[in-house]
């Protein structure tokens, strides 16, 4: 008889209840601060790709176009890089470029072709703009090399 008059300490159930609702809410919310942190970090690294990409074009065409003779080929859409040492070949397509055997995920959307300051469409080039697309918010490339008295002296 003495056990029926004890009392043992316990949650009640409603109170059990309380704290899941409480737990599934701050669970809940956890997940998705932690969904939108994933799709920042996602932008984040879509962004470095993309200025990765870029820095690596801008840097291969200031090298080449320093090192080598330019000529461009419209029909193909290449650009043609020529030395006594070695050559290097550009071709533009729309949705990416590929330097000899490297791709390089850039979007051109427009390129302009210039020597001695003149717009032209193919033969030999000195100067290179490149317009890139919306992913890349519009950016615009430009790229020149200065022609020394051989260019002149050969033309």
């Amino acid at each position: 008889m003495l056990y029926l008059n004890k009392k043992t300490k316990a949650f009640t159930i409603a109170e059990m209840l309380v704290v899941l609702v409480i737990s599934s809410i701050i669970i809940t919310i956890t997940i998705m601060v932690l969904n939108l942190v994933q799709g920042q970090i996602k932008s984040i690294q879509t962004i470095y790709k993309t200025n990765t990409e870029l820095r690596l074009l801008k840097r291969g065409l200031w090298q080449d176009f320093n090192k080598h003779n330019l000529y461009f080929d419209n029909s193909k859409s290449q650009l043609l890089c020529t030395s006594e040492k070695d050559s290097v070949i550009y071709v533009f397509h729309k949705e990416y470029i590929i330097r000899n055997l490297d791709t390089i995920n850039v979007k051109v959307f427009e390129k302009r072709l210039f020597l001695d300051g003149e717009e032209v469409n193919n033969n030999q080039v000195d100067a290179l703009e490149l317009y890139l697309s919306k992913e890349i918010k519009n950016k615009k490339l430009f790229v020149f090399k200065t022609n020394d008295s051989a260019h002149y002296m050969n033309n």
